[in-house]
């Protein structure tokens, strides 16, 4: 099992001491021209009387957020944007959000005309918008869902930007709830001198690739699991460059996120006026926001400040401001980095008087004194185990090696600043680790990855010291392959199959279920082999996979195999949709069986059971009653030209697929 020992130290210091300046006229002004121009492109209620404003830096431009709600909870109803000061507006949110559906079904608007619903809305929202946006089907597809979400892609000089986007969009009236667009506004490389594709994969081959390790993790019983595993050598943050084919260290990446200011509800005027389009709230604010302090200005005095006595070489990573709740306070949070002297420092304060009112200032970094590695301190308290930890000058910590692979996770950490130990640390899973005897050769695993996943150039972010840089990288997706079977494998070794969602059919063109069958399998309604064998006849194992994976979130793809069949069942008698003695698997259902097992599904058995207080709408309906008028009337089954039923003739695969279609859209 794992185990964790440790020492850490923090120093905090708060101080209180600033000189106010006069915010830039111009930044006002621009603010006001560009809140007139958002109003332009969206709409906001008129309930929507309350008004507030924040900003943030980001790449080198200002981002306001706006934000305009009701005053009233009773009827609550808001609208929020972000927008640079280019009016490039990168995210939207308003109340039309579809709340989650107890029960299953598919939206009442297509998932055609909401896409184009979403399409037209970013044209509205962005008529000048730099670059091309796709907006394509996204993996968030949800049954219970009452709306759809699409991924926003933006791409620049014909390649994708790694940044993507999404928007959702309400499944009953078609209204959009919320978006976010891929879009920084920085200078993209050309990439007419790119290197070619077989370049970057002999590139990775030779200066990234792949490794194999050992991966740990505790099945539901608590015990510790180790298995060998292909995954990508050093990181995942390390890429190929695509203009010089050397590799790419974006390992800051997630560690330089721009923070995020959050407006808050300024309380003010109930009643709307009008100047240039707005209104005494809007005003109110841009007065407010006009005489603060400029970031510049509190910048020049944190730096210049006596007490603080800031090292020159801590860099500011970020200024922004909020607005405190229902107040007409301001507060600019200012971070602060010295990365090669691992120094960093928070600063909050009053916008308007200058005064600080927190500075924390944290560092562990000291060159002269600091000490990562001591094999004989590290052999004092780990014992034995010391000898299969190696030290890594890259990370700086031990890691554990195994048969010459190391054990992901598996690490040891020992730092001394002078004399004095700051910090001891190991952790060691204390598990049977398998031998890796037979795998397959790493040139061979990255083939199959080259071959599976494919490789592809986008324009990635990566965060610098102060601002950002724009690269063109060759990329693929995270990589956990199996030695052994050449498969793509989850994180607790077990095959990742049918691509998620994306189950594609080649043998349903035509068919006139086809409409029916794709439907389901955009929401993983379906089987992973490639064909649906519409006309073929249904067995009692298929039938209720399909009812299962509507049900069950957790059931994605069908596949062919017995540790699925045997959840299936076990799903499937949990909810009383057959008992353990009704099981049986390659059995052709009927009609009626069908019907039975669905009214089951839907948990209407109680009421459908009572055979004689039902009139049939099929004349050949004598048993069962009950389950055939029930489905009769939502629309989900209905007779022959003669008005029959048909209760015992089999069903077919794709009768069955138009049955659940026509009971996820009553």
């Amino acid at each position: 099992m794992k185990k964790l020992v440790s020492i850490m130290s923090a120093l905090t210091v708060t101080v209180s001491m600033l000189t106010p300046a006069v915010f830039a006229e111009n930044t006002n002004n621009n603010m006001k021209t560009v809140l007139e121009s958002v109003k332009n492109r969206i709409v906001i209620s008129e309930d929507c009387t309350e008004f507030a404003s924040g900003t943030q830096t980001k790449a080198d431009m200002t981002l306001y957020d706006f934000e305009w709600r009701t005053k009233n909870s009773d009827t609550y109803k808001y609208v929020e944007v972000e927008c640079y000061d280019n009016g490039i507006i990168s995210s939207y949110r308003s109340t039309h959000e579809e709340p989650y559906k107890e029960s299953p079904s598919i939206p009442f608007v297509s998932k055609e005309d909401a896409k184009k619903y979403a399409e037209d809305f970013l044209k509205k929202l962005n008529p000048d918008f730099p670059y091309e946006l796709k907006v394509e089907d996204g993996s968030d597809r949800s049954l219970h869902s009452g709306s759809y979400s699409f991924s926003v892609q933006t791409y620049v000089n014909g390649i994708r930007f790694d940044n993507e986007g999404y928007i959702r969009v309400n499944g009953d009236t078609g209204e959009i709830s919320s978006c976010s667009i891929g879009y920084i506004p920085a200078e993209f490389p050309a990439i007419d001198n790119a290197i070619s594709l077989e370049e970057a994969q002999n590139a990775y081959s030779e200066k990234l690739g792949l490794e194999m390790i050992y991966r740990t993790y505790t099945d539901d019983d608590g015990k510790d699991i180790a298995y060998p595993v292909y995954v990508q050598k050093y990181n995942y943050n390390k890429y190929i460059n695509a203009l010089t084919g050397d590799v790419a260290d974006l390992s800051e990446k997630e560690n330089r996120k721009y923070m995020t200011a959050a407006g808050a509800l300024k309380s003010g005027a109930e009643e709307a006026a009008r100047d240039n389009g707005l209104s005494v709230q809007e005003i109110q604010e841009l007065e407010n926001v006009k005489g603060l302090i400029s970031k510049d200005d509190i910048e020049k005095q944190i730096l210049n400040n006596e007490i603080l006595n800031i090292p020159k070489t801590v860099l500011t990573d970020s200024i922004n401001l909020s607005k405190a709740y229902n107040k007409d306070e301001y507060t600019y949070v200012i971070s602060m980095r010295d990365n090669e002297n691992n120094v960093s420092i928070s600063v909050y304060v009053d916008a308007k008087t200058g005064s600080i009112l927190s500075y924390s200032r944290y560092m562990t970094k000291d060159k002269d004194k600091l000490v990562f590695k001591n094999d004989e301190i590290l052999k004092t308290f780990a014992g034995s185990k010391a000898d299969e930890y190696k030290y890594n000058e890259e990370s700086g910590n031990y890691e554990r090696y195994v048969n010459g692979m190391r054990v992901e996770g598996d690490t040891a950490e020992v730092e001394y600043n002078g004399d004095i130990l700051t910090r001891y640390r190991i952790t060691y899973t204390d598990t049977e680790i398998p031998s890796a005897a037979n795998a397959m050769s790493v040139s061979e695993a990255e083939k199959l990855m080259f071959d599976k996943d494919g490789y592809e150039m986008v324009y990635t972010v990566k965060y610098l010291d102060k601002g950002i840089d724009i690269l063109p990288v060759y990329v693929h997706n995270t990589v956990n392959i199996n030695p052994f079977t050449g498969k793509y494998v989850d994180y607790e070794n077990e095959e990742i199959t049918g691509g998620g969602n994306n189950i594609e059919y080649s043998d349903v063109e035509g068919h006139y279920a086809e409409k029916y069958i794709n439907e389901l399998a955009y929401y993983g309604v379906g089987f992973e082999d490639g064909e649906f064998k519409p006309d073929e006849k249904i067995t009692q194992k298929d039938y209720l996979a399909l009812l299962t994976s509507v049900y069950d979130s957790g059931v994605i793809v069908l596949r062919n195999d017995k540790e699925q069949s045997d959840y299936i069942y076990r799903s499937s008698i949990k909810r009383n949709i057959v008992s353990e003695n009704e099981r049986d698997d390659a059995s052709i259902i009927t009609r009626d069986k069908a019907a039975v097992y669905m009214i089951r599904a839907i948990g209407a058995e109680e009421y459908a059971k009572y055979n004689d207080i039902y009139v049939s709408p099929f004349k050949d309906v004598t048993d069962n009653k009950g389950y055939s008028a029930l489905l009769s009337a939502m629309g989900v089954i209905s007779g022959d030209e003669n008005g029959n039923f048909n209760p015992n003739r089999e069903i077919t695969r794709a009768e069955s697929a138009v049955m659940i279609y026509n009971y996820l859209t009553r």
